[in-house]
C-alpha cells in the first residue's frame, strides 16, 4: 500500500483528530487572511491620509535679514520666476501665493458695491483652491471655477456679496486701490462664487488687517489683477512675501523641502522655509500605532497557532508508536513514514485553506470595523491567499518534522519495545 493511500485511510479512520486539526487550520487561516486584508486597508488609508492632510511648506522672506520696521528692499519680494521654479519640483501638487490689497470695487455702472467694510480684503492668488481658507473648509466654492495661474483679470466673490449686489458669474467688476490717489483701475471678470461655511466669530483671529473684515468682504483675484491694482503706486512697499506649496505625499515633505533648498538660483539667505504637517504627524502617529497592533496580532496568532499544531501533532505521532514501529520493521524508510505524516496534514490543509479564503471574505469586513475601517475597504485578495497557502504549507511541514523528531530517533525494536 503506497503512502498516499495510507495517509487518506488514516485521516478517515481518525476523523476526530482530523476534524480538530481542520477546525484549527480553518480558524487560524481565516484570522490571518482577515488580518492581512485589514493591514492592506490600513496602508491604503495611510497613503490616502498622506495625500489629503494638506501637508505643505511655506517659503517666506526672512525678516531677520531685512531692515528695521519691515523696510525691506524690493529684491527680497518673491518673484514669479522664483515661485514657478519651486512649483516645478517633483512631489509638489499645487501652490499659491498671496499679494494682499485693500481695493474698493465698482460694478459695470460705476456704482460701488454694497458690503460690510470700507474696502475689500483682497487676496491676489495664483491658484485659489490651494488658499488656506478653502483648504481648511472655511470657504467653499459653490459656483464657477477657482482662479488658476493661467487666468488673467479674474475675481471670486462671496455669495452674500453677489446677492446684495445682484451679481453672477461672468459679470465684470472694476477694482481701484485708492480712487482719491488716481491709482489704476483694473477690470475683472467674476469666475467663481464662494460660500462662507465657517462663522468668523468662532475662529481664532490674530490682530491683523484680516481680523477687521467680515468674510463677506473677502475677495480673491488673479495675481496679475492684484499687481495691476498697485502698479505705479505701491511697488516699493508691496509684493509677494510668502508662497505656499502642497505636496502629493506628506511622508515625502522633508525630501521635497531638501530638493527645493538645493535650487542654486535662489538666495536662501533672504528666505526661510517652514514645514506645515502638524495634522499629518498627529494622524500618522495613530495610523502607525494601529498598523503595529495589526501586525503584532498576526504574528501572535501565527505563533500561538504553530505551538498548538505542534502539540496536537506531537501527541498524535506519539500515540502511533506501534504503527510507526511496524512500518519501520517491514522495511519502510523513516523519510517515507515522515512523508506520510506530512501528507496527512497537507490533505487537511488542502480543504481548510480554500474554505478559509471564502470565510475570510465574509469575516474580514466585520473584523476591520473593530479597527476603524469601512467594511467595504477590507478586501481579501487572491494574493493574500497565495501568501498564506505557501507560508502556511511550509510551516505545517516544519511542524510535522518537529513533532516527529523524538519518535524518529528510536529504532524499530525500541519503538515496539516501548509498546509492550
Amino acid at each position: 500500500m503506497n503512502l498516499g493511500i495510507r495517509a487518506i485511510l488514516y485521516s478517515a479512520r481518525k476523523w476526530k483528530k482530523t476534524l480538530l486539526v481542520f477546525c484549527l487550520l480553518l480558524a487560524i487561516t481565516t484570522l490571518v487572511l482577515s488580518g492581512l486584508a485589514i493591514a492592506d486597508a490600513q496602508e491604503e488609508q495611510a497613503e490616502e491620509v498622506r495625500g489629503t492632510t494638506g501637508a505643505s511648506f511655506t517659503v517666506e522672506r526672512d525678516i531677520s535679514t531685512g531692515g528695521w520696521n519691515g523696510n525691506y528692499s524690493t529684491q527680497e519680494f518673491m518673484s514669479e520666476d522664483m515661485i514657478q521654479q519651486i512649483a516645478a519640483v517633483d512631489g509638489i501638487a499645487g501652490y499659491d501665493a498671496t499679494l494682499i490689497t485693500l481695493p474698493r470695487i465698482f460694478n459695470d455702472k460705476g456704482e460701488e458695491l454694497a458690503h460690510e467694510n470700507y474696502s475689500f480684503y483682497n487676496y491676489g492668488s495664483y491658484n485659489s483652491q490651494y488658499h488656506e481658507l478653502f483648504l481648511s473648509g472655511r470657504f467653499e466654492l459653490v459656483e464657477g471655477t477657482h482662479i488658476t495661474d493661467d487666468m488673467t483679470n479674474s475675481i471670486i466673490i462671496s455669495r452674500e456679496l453677489a446677492e446684495w449686489n445682484g451679481l453672477k458669474v461672468g459679470d465684470t467688476l472694476t477694482g481701484v486701490y485708492y480712487p482719491e490717489n488716481n491709482t489704476p483701475e483694473v477690470d475683472m471678470e467674476i469666475v467663481g462664487i464662494f460660500d462662507v461655511v465657517a462663522d468668523k466669530n468662532d475662529q481664532v483671529n490674530m490682530y491683523d488687517d484680516a481680523s477687521y473684515y467680515a468674510y463677506s468682504s473677502y475677495v480673491f483675484c488673479s495675481m496679475d489683477a492684484a499687481e495691476g491694482l498697485i502698479k505705479g503706486w505701491g511697488e516699493d512697499g508691496e509684493g509677494i512675501s510668502e508662497a505656499y506649496y502642497y505636496v502629493t505625499d506628506a511622508a515625502q515633505l522633508e525630501n521635497v523641502i531638501q530638493e527645493v533648498q538645493s535650487i542654486s538660483s535662489i538666495n536662501w539667505n533672504n528666505y526661510k522655509i517652514t514645514a506645515n504637517d502638524e495634522v499629518y504627524q498627529n494622524i500618522s502617529s495613530a495610523l502607525s500605532d494601529t498598523g503595529t497592533l495589526i501586525t503584532t496580532l498576526i504574528i501572535v496568532i501565527t505563533a500561538v497557532s504553530m505551538v498548538l499544531i505542534i502539540l496536537i501533532l506531537s501527541m498524535s505521532i506519539r500515540s502511533r508508536k506501534r504503527e510507526t514501529g511496524i512500518l519501520l520493521a517491514v522495511g519502510i524508510a523513516k523519510p517515507a513514514v515522515i512523508l506520510q505524516y506530512v501528507l496527512e496534514t497537507l490533505l487537511i490543509a488542502v480543504v481548510a485553506f480554500p474554505l478559509a479564503y471564502l470565510s475570510s471574505k465574509q469575516v474580514a469586513g466585520t473584523l476591520g470595523t473593530l479597527f476603524g475601517k469601512a467594511a467595504e475597504n477590507v478586501i481579501v485578495t487572491p494574493e493574500h491567499f497565495m501568501l498564506v497557502a505557501i507560508v502556511g504549507g511550509i510551516l505545517l511541514v516544519a511542524a510535522v518534522l518537529v513533532s516527529s523528531i523524538s519518535t524518529m530517533r528510536l529504532k524499530p525494536k525500541q519503538i515496539l519495545a516501548q509498546m509492550e
